[in-house]
């Protein structure tokens, strides 16, 4: 099978996810008295390191599981990695976090971002990383990737035990709960966040000087950050904004008004919520705009892209000698709709909204027909939603649907390129597809979901392209 990951097979029905906020709820003692959750959350968490690390791809495995596939060094940072523990009211713990920073402080942009590490592969994916590296690396941010869910760390196969014994065996996190509804993983992710922020004793940062936090997670784990910060993330403090991507209110059952999840943590953590969903997990019934709370959605993006699934499979292919397999879809899947491109700018968009700065610009909608189907043009490419040029000028369909296995109609979707017929009644000439793709790129430029490196370079791609001939 293909590497992925499978929030919407494992949520289910969106409302299962408001039901499983509040099982986390009442396994976490909501409604203890405020005395003893103070209490709980006063014991800071020790960190140790940096820990000695070898050559990354080594076959001793002596250097960080998932280490950065983009060279850090090439644009000055540094990659580190530290173990942390601390005590939860499931027991205590001992479990990781990797750093990617400015060797040179004055480099450092003042930004954190700190990432809930994706594990619905029975190992840990840096998501948003795999995405937005460059753009990150670009920025002078901070970048921090924390373990808190056991299988990331214990799974029989995959996790950081097995991979390297000898690196990892401090590793142990309290194996109560599965997927989300672990309590331990709130209070490990909340206690790591106040060390990258405010560190008492070893600094994971190093002389780097915090102005901001910014928490991220995708699918699984932006369901995981929902949860927590509508627990205990407001006690524990230390985040100036979420950005949530590819959380899935996509209902494998009917939906229904009844069925769209709550706004994401935007009335609990008293912080800017920014929700970035593909058209994967775009639903026909969603929260309302706030001013503490966005929800953007980008037509013809899908819930692993080929951007996502080219990063994984090289962690997976370095770290663990697998290779991929072909994928049994129907017709061929990945979008190619750059997703971190809108991505990158939704990241700049919550610093400055953290920051104190206007709300996010917001965003049109999916549009769907009453039947909850989304509407589509003659190509099958969908109305509404952001449209990044190379979708608003498109040379493919790119949607959400496919067929052949699970992973293709529940998270690849499809990309398939029209006919060179189709392209020519599209664009009579190069130069008509040119103007129309450069006056889509001003336009999202203009709205705010697109920045102008990233313009640039789609641009520059476009004209390189050989899809409309001369």
């Amino acid at each position: 099978m293909p590497f992925t990951t499978k929030l919407s097979a494992a949520l289910g029905h969106p409302r299962r996810l408001v039901l499983i906020v509040l099982a986390v709820a009442v396994m976490m003692g909501a409604g203890t008295a405020a005395a003893e959750t103070l209490d709980r959350l006063s014991s800071a968490a020790v960190v140790d390191g940096p820990i000695p690390a070898g050559a990354v791809g080594d076959p001793s495995r002596a250097y960080p599981f998932g280490a950065s596939v983009t060279d850090v060094a090439a644009y000055g940072y540094v990659e580190e990695e530290f173990f942390f523990s601390g005590h939860t009211p499931a027991g205590p713990y001992t479990s990781r976090m990797l750093v990617r920073r400015p060797a040179d402080p004055a480099k450092f942009s003042g930004t954190v971002v700190t990432e809930w590490q994706n594990v619905s592969n029975n190992f840990d994916l840096d998501c948003l990383w795999a995405r937005s590296a460059d753009h990150l690396l670009r920025s002078g941010d901070a970048y921090v990737a924390v373990d808190a869910q056991t299988v990331g760390v214990d799974h029989p196969d995959t996790g950081l035990t097995a991979w390297n014994p000898q690196r990892y065996d401090r590793l142990r996190l309290p194996a109560v709960g599965t997927f989300v509804a672990e309590p331990a993983a709130y209070e490990i992710f909340g206690q790591a966040l106040r060390q990258v922020r405010s560190p008492d004793g070893v600094a994971p940062l190093g002389d780097l000087t915090v102005k901001q936090q910014l928490v991220t997670g995708c699918s699984q784990s932006a369901a995981a950050l929902t949860i927590y910060a509508n627990t205990v993330g407001p006690l524990y403090g230390a985040v100036d904004g979420y950005l949530l991507t590819a959380l899935s209110t996509a209902s494998i059952g009917p939906a229904t008004p009844s069925a769209a999840l709550p706004q994401p943590v935007a009335g609990a953590a008293g912080v800017p919520v920014l929700q970035l969903n593909t058209e994967t997990d775009s639903a026909q019934f969603r929260p309302p705009d706030t001013d503490r709370y966005r929800l953007w959605e980008v037509a013809g993006t899908t819930h692993s892209d080929h951007d996502a699934q080219t990063y994984l499979e090289a962690v997976a292919r370095r770290d663990l000698g697998r290779e991929p397999t072909p994928y049994p879809c129907a017709a061929p899947p990945l979008s190619r709709i750059p997703f971190r491109n809108v991505q990158n700018a939704a990241l700049d968009a919550v610093k400055s909204w953290a920051r104190g700065g206007p709300a996010p610009a917001v965003q049109p909608q999916m549009d769907y027909a009453a039947d909850g189907t989304v509407l589509r043009d003659r190509y099958g490419n969908a109305f509404g939603g952001i449209r990044l040029p190379e979708f608003a000028v498109p040379v493919a369909t790119n949607n959400r649907d496919n067929s052949g296995g699970d992973v293709c109609s529940t998270l690849f979707g499809r990309s398939v390129p029209f006919t060179s017929d189709e392209l020519h009644a599209l664009y009579p000439t190069r130069q008509d597809y040119l103007t129309r793709f450069e006056q889509a790129t001003t336009a999202a430029v203009d709205s705010g979901v697109l920045l102008p490196g990233d313009a640039r370079d789609s641009v520059d791609a476009a004209r390189a392209s050989a899809a409309i001939p001369e």
